[in-house]
């Protein structure tokens, strides 16, 4: 009789064909198996495949230090699907005790990408059993004792930091960060992957195959999170709305742009639209007065409570008097009327030089913003310049530009305003204040507080500044405003149909106090 054929999992052995059985009879052969290699490296490559690193380390020869090996790589590649094709297994003879078995590996990548490479599997038999021989290089060739595989993503995303190098935190600042995201687009970048050997720590020790990010910039901005936080809790505090805006006279970095939700409605009011400004714009009047030769800040000037200038009728609130006094005393009074007959003493271009000298007008292009600064045409009438030197019929500014005004006061010329670090602005100019004005006005701003309309700001530290009330319209309503600054801190204080200053002023205190 012939011999009979094939068991898959081992070797088959045959008995010769004629054999006798235990009763003397002539039987078929009876075969006999011996364990082949091939199964017991199946076994280990369908376990792994099923996430099972216990059973495939029970098919290997050192089940101890497989276990956790294998353990962590599975852990280290989670997410990812291993498959492997193996080799067929070379004809075994008694004589031997070891075979190696081709494996091609993929391993699917989230997204569907493969990562693929060949390895080895060797299969050492002891007596009659096979086990796979572990060793890190099972797993792949280039892993050395104690390494293992992991996975990793790489984040392609920029990030919007504040000056500290913070991320900014959702509701920070939403007037600058909303117009930064609409500017500067999506910092959204195109993420990356590696797979790589790693330690008994989880370091990285070789990368094996890697896909790099495309990466957008971090952008950092100038904003300051103490400051914003003291600005934006100030205009909360008000009924009306109301704006703060801050940067630091020393190189314009934008420190604060606070919008109580009032102020909302209208959109991003503090840097874009324009308003009369009102007593503040007495600086410039002030400035053009002290560079034009017709005044310096201890000139006698009359502060009637009411005076006709031309055929414009002005008058002092609530029609104070103070007769013939220095011009720094009318200044920290603010005095209309002092003020409305030194513009129309003036040229018609002499507030525009004035103003250009303090920022206002100038077109800045500053990374993440959209802003204006003010609008200061020239006077051609006695009409025209009475009401201009007070800040209102064509005077117009932001406050955003009128907190430029202040830092130039502050620093001695306009510093250029910066939000962004990453992207310089540009357009705008700076020239230095001609000589004494800038020591002029610091006395007379610092006076306003100390003995002027800002008086419930003395406590607070050096404060210089300088109030503002500014009718518009048919001049029945009054924007507030404060503008002033104290160290490395200017700012632009403004609360809309406030009827008064002192509402400004008592946002500047609280803003201020806090800080």
């Amino acid at each position: 009789m012939g011999a009979v054929a094939a068991i898959v999992a081992g070797v088959v052995v045959l008995m010769p064909a004629g054999g006798t059985s235990a009763g003397g009879t002539s039987a078929s052969p009876k075969p006999t198996t011996r364990p082949a290699p091939g199964p017991v490296a199946q076994e280990f490559v369908s376990a792994l495949t099923a996430g099972d690193p216990a059973r495939a380390a029970a098919a290997t020869d050192a089940a101890a230090a497989a276990g956790p090996a294998l353990t962590k790589t599975l852990q280290g590649m989670k997410g990812v699907y291993f498959t492997a094709r193996l080799g067929a297994a070379p004809p075994v003879d008694d004589g031997m005790n070891a075979v190696t078995l081709n494996a091609d590996v993929t391993w699917t990548l989230p997204g569907g990408t493969p990562f693929k490479y060949a390895t080895s599997v060797e299969v050492h038999r002891a007596g009659d059993k096979w086990q796979v021989h572990w060793t890190p290089a099972l797993l792949h060739p280039k892993l050395a004792e104690g390494q293992t595989l992991a996975y990793s993503t790489t984040s392609g995303d920029g990030a919007l930091l504040d000056r500290n190098g913070a991320p900014v935190t959702p509701g920070f600042a939403p007037v600058v960060v909303q117009s930064v995201n609409k500017e500067v687009g999506s910092l959204a970048g195109t993420p990356g992957w590696q797979v790589a050997a790693v330690d008994a720590a989880g370091t990285p020790v070789t990368v094996l195959e890697e896909k790099k990010s495309a990466a957008k910039q971090k952008l950092t901005l100038t904003l300051d999170p103490a400051t914003q936080s003291a600005a934006q809790a100030a205009v909360d505090q008000v009924g009306l709305p109301a704006v703060i805006v801050a940067l630091a006279p020393s190189n314009g970095e934008i420190l604060a742009v606070a919008q109580n939700p009032a102020a909302d409605q209208s959109g991003p009011i503090a840097l874009q639209n324009l308003y009369e400004p009102g007593s503040t714009f007495k600086i410039v009047t002030a400035a053009a007065a002290l560079t034009g030769g017709i005044a310096t800040s201890d000139t006698p000037v009359e502060c009637p409570g009411r005076k006709t200038i031309g055929p414009r009728q002005i008058t002092n609130d609530g029609r104070f008097d103070l007769g013939t006094v220095p011009l720094h005393t009318a200044f920290a009074a603010s005095c209309n009327t002092s003020f409305s007959q030194l513009a129309a003493d003036l040229p018609a271009n002499a507030l525009p030089k004035a103003a250009a000298m303090f920022g206002l007008g100038a077109d800045y292009t500053v990374a993440g913003l959209t802003t204006n600064t003010g609008k200061v045409p020239p006077s051609e009438t006695i009409t025209q310049r009475v009401e201009a030197g007070i800040g209102q019929g064509t005077m117009q500014a932001t406050p955003f530009g009128m907190a430029l005004a202040a830092a130039t006061v502050a620093k001695g010329s306009t510093p250029t305003p910066q939000l962004i670090r990453e992207i310089p602005t540009t357009g705008g100019g700076s020239t230095p204040l001609p000589g004494g004005v800038a020591s002029a006005l610091r006395s007379m701003m610092s006076e306003v507080v100390t003995g002027g309309t800002a008086r419930e700001l003395a406590g607070l530290g050096g404060v210089r500044g300088k109030t503002g009330t500014a009718q518009h319209g048919d001049g029945t309503q009054s924007h507030g405003w404060f503008i002033g600054y104290r160290g490395d801190l200017a700012f632009a204080v403004m609360v809309v149909n406030a009827g008064t200053s002192k509402v400004a002023v008592g946002a500047t205190a609280a803003f201020l106090g806090a800080l």
